[in-house]
């Protein structure tokens, strides 16, 4: 069996989010790859600036960093499940090494 890390439903959400998104992008004749590229930037340094500002905001507008990256793998066809399950392998690995000092 494979190990999921999205329940189906909001995998639906998500895909109807990107999809939303695409037609949106489309409509003003943007760069869809590149405008999300653009607006995970701007939530990176809003993030940051709410932060600073200790403006619990910063929480949410997280969240919305966390749909566009999952728009950006879908944007290219990659699965939101793999990819984490890659990732969380990855960072299981790799932290208690660094914590290691190796």
């Amino acid at each position: 069996m494979n190990e999921s890390v999205i329940k189906k439903k909001s995998l639906e959400r998500i895909k109807n989010i990107h999809k939303l998104s695409r037609l949106y992008n489309r409509k003003l004749k943007n760069n869809h790859k590149k405008r999300l590229l653009e607006l995970m930037k701007e939530h990176i340094e809003e993030i940051e600036e709410l932060s600073k500002k200790n403006n619990k905001h910063y929480l949410t507008e997280t969240g919305d960093l966390i749909i566009l990256c999952f728009g950006v793998l879908l944007e290219n066809n990659i699965s939101i499940d793999k990819t984490l399950l890659q990732c969380f392998k990855r960072y299981e690995a790799k932290l208690p090494k660094l914590i290691k000092g190796e």
